[in-house]
């Protein structure tokens, strides 16, 4: 098939080439030439120059921008949350001295103390509600370096921590909560609803890593996502430490963020792009992970994923196993952490939004083409007519007339070729007396040639008569000069001699006779000289006419 098409087309490149095309045509066919070949150079800029595909450009800007948008609102959002658990640790820190000071006790004496923890957690719940009631989070919670039960083979930490069920949209107030940890008591005496997951007290390794966690002055932390234990869902918490008077540290608070307030609150604005996708990653023990939103939906199905994050151009490929997305990342400082802000749409989105893209272009160009064809017939009607009608005008008179096309070259050209005709018609009546003196010349010619011609041919038959003679006579003259010195060859000369009248060439010869080629080429040469003979077909003519003649008992066939 392709051959074909391929043969067609060089038909089609012939034909153009050999037809005779009008000037119009012709004319449309140059300028479209002319356009076909600046288009070319354009695409090839606007490629060179990565302006060719403005979709993928005007993709990544808008990614770009969204991104920068996004990562400034995390970066305040998170802020904001961190200075709402800054100020929930100094009402707690408030509140936990003020009880102790009441109850003359210490720190240290709240450890397997049941009552003394059951009303130090009745003095700091409205502490919890009231916080969790303003600060922007699915959950508040503080855990105190103490326990009921130190015996207990898993450490365990004493606190409140209220989470909010329910949730479907970013603002929390009034909405329903549950107590999730906390004593008892606590639960019954504010009338709290029990989760199911709920616990007296917290199984926690925030204290294992306290130190460092706070070290070099770090206000607050943004720890990675962790499960819930005891739920079916995933949170990050943002937490600040809990000092004594000695400014020890002796617990944390903080909020919790779980992965459907994080949709909730951080939903884009902007859905010029359709199905968006924002996400706060983090790389914890070699694993990526993070939460992701989207525009309509929670994208739940990529919490568990193995996600992997690589480069490809100047987006970043998000590869969630099921599904891949393309997009773009920022890394990011919160609290003590580095996270990485993304932006992200799918590989189908990706893919149609381009191939719109592509459409568009190709619908530009084609109007652009369209416009150009046009352009050129119009213009071409308008730039040859005049020469066409000048034309028709000589077809119908016989004359290039005296009209003016208001074209210099073409009334240039019409008025050169009307004095070229005057010339022409002078120039031919010259022509046609000179005409008729030729013919009478040529007459005489042709009959002076006939004559002469006659005597070539019988002077001819002369000379090869004369030649044939002559030509016998010197070979005559050579072969006798050959069998006359044939007796001065030298016994090595001879033998050579004999060899070729055997038959063998040189190369044989001088393996026969033992010497090198370039001997034998000059035993050759005084044989040629000694014998007067010019080749070795001669010397082999004239020793086979010798060898006739000895055979016959003849003197020579010549004489």
């Amino acid at each position: 098939m392709k051959p074909l098409r391929c043969f067609e087309f060089k038909n089609l490149i012939n034909h153009i080439k050999t037809e005779k095309l009008s000037m119009r045509r012709r004319f449309v066919l140059y300028i479209m030439t002319v356009i076909v070949v600046i288009l070319a150079l354009l695409l090839l800029l606007l490629n060179l120059f990565g302006v060719l595909n403005p979709t993928d450009r005007e993709l990544s800007d808008i990614l770009d921008t969204q991104l920068a948008t996004y990562s400034e609102k995390i970066e305040n959002d998170i802020d904001k949350t961190a200075a709402y658990a800054i100020s929930f640790s100094e009402q707690l820190e408030a509140d936990i001295q003020k009880y102790l000071l009441q109850n003359n006790l210490t720190f240290d004496d709240l450890k397997d103390n049941p009552d003394a923890i059951d009303k130090l957690q009745e003095e700091l719940y409205d502490t919890v509600y009231l916080n969790m009631q303003m600060a922007p989070s699915s959950g508040a919670f503080y855990i105190l370096n103490t326990t009921v039960n130190s015996k207990s083979e898993t450490p365990l930490y004493s606190g409140i921590y209220l989470k909010y069920v329910n949730l479907y949209s970013e603002n929390t107030a009034n909405k329903q909560f549950t107590l999730y940890r906390g004593t008892l008591a606590t639960g019954k005496n504010n009338d709290l609803l029990f989760h199911s997951g709920w616990q007296n007290e917290c199984k926690t390794d925030f204290f294992e890593n306290s130190d460092s966690f706070f070290a070099n002055n770090t206000r607050y932390v943004l720890s990675s996502v962790k499960d819930i234990p005891e739920t079916w869902e995933s949170a990050r918490y943002v937490f600040v430490p809990i000092h004594d008077v000695k400014k020890n540290i002796i617990g944390v608070c903080g909020f919790e963020i779980n992965n459907l307030y994080f949709q909730l609150a951080q939903k884009p604005t902007d859905d010029s792009l359709g199905h968006v996708v924002y996400g706060l990653l983090n790389t914890e023990n070699g694993k990526l992970s993070g939460q992701f939103t989207s525009s309509g939906h929670y994208v739940s199905e990529y919490e568990d994923a193995p996600l992997k994050v690589s480069e490809k151009n100047d987006f970043s490929l998000f590869d969630f196993g099921a599904d891949t997305c393309i997009g773009k990342t920022k890394k990011i400082h919160l609290g003590n952490n580095v996270f990485d802000v993304s932006v992200m749409i799918t590989q189908a989105q990706y893919n149609k939004y381009i191939q719109e893209g592509r459409r568009n272009l190709v619908l530009i160009l084609l109007v652009i083409t369209v416009f150009a064809i046009a352009a050129c017939m119009y213009l071409s009607k308008k730039y040859v007519s005049p020469i066409l009608k000048k034309i028709e005008q000589i077809k119908t008179s016989q004359n290039f007339g005296d009209d003016q096309t208001k074209i210099k070259e073409i009334d240039d050209l019409f008025a050169f070729l009307r004095e070229k005709d005057n010339q022409y018609e002078a120039q031919l009546e010259v022509l046609e007396e000179s005409k008729h003196i030729a013919e009478e010349e040529a007459t005489k010619a042709k009959a002076a040639y006939e004559r002469a011609l006659k005597e070539y041919e019988l002077v001819k038959c002369e000379i090869e008569q004369l030649s044939e003679k002559r030509e016998n006579n010197i070979v005559l003259e050579e072969y006798e000069y050959f069998l006359c010195n044939l007796s001065t060859l030298t016994a090595s000369e001879y033998r050579i001699y004999e060899l070729y009248l055997q038959g063998k060439n040189g190369k044989q010869i001088a393996e026969i006779v033992g010497i090198k080629e370039n001997t034998l080429k000059f035993h050759n040469k005084n044989i040629y000289s000694k014998l007067g003979i010019s080749s070795r077909k001669q010397l082999l003519k004239f020793a086979a006419l010798k060898q006739q003649q000895d055979r016959k008992g003849e003197i020579n066939q010549w004489q």
